[in-house]
């Protein structure tokens, strides 16, 4: 029987775009698209994360954008301020029940004050089941 870890580090995905606030909202659908990623780290010029913008603030951007007038628009006109983390070395059964308890799909990682990184609700999924399936009690 091998020990699982329960760090957030050892579950979370370093697959994460960094943007801007004055970055043109066409920048981040691009990465977003071309990086099949759902969502980025906003940062300021000190590297300090500020916000987060998702793939559904930007479909917000397309739908009230109309045909004929275009997305316009900056991330930080469309990101969310109120911004969850978690600490690389947090428990991964602490963070389940955060996204049991809150409506939120991801968490920025943060490590010495700086985003390491993203831990999902999948990713926390398959962190307890390797846990369960490794015979240990949670």
């Amino acid at each position: 029987m091998s020990k699982v870890s329960l760090s957030v580090r050892d579950h979370m995905s370093n697959r994460l775009a960094t943007l801007r606030e004055k970055q043109d909202i066409r920048e981040a659908v691009k990465i977003f698209t071309e990086r099949n990623l759902f969502g980025g780290a906003v940062l300021d010029n000190l590297g300090n994360l500020v916000g987060i913008l998702s793939v559904t603030d930007c479909i917000d951007v397309a739908l009230r954008s109309g045909y004929h007038s275009g997305w316009r628009g900056l991330v930080g006109e469309r990101m969310s301020r109120d911004i969850r983390t978690v600490d690389a070395d947090d428990n991964i059964l602490n963070v389940a029940k955060m996204f049991m308890e809150n409506p939120y799909r991801r968490y920025p990682v943060m490590e010495d004050n700086t985003v390491v990184g993203v831990i999902t609700r999948l990713d926390v999924l398959k962190a307890l089941s390797k846990v369960s399936e490794s015979g240990v009690p949670v």
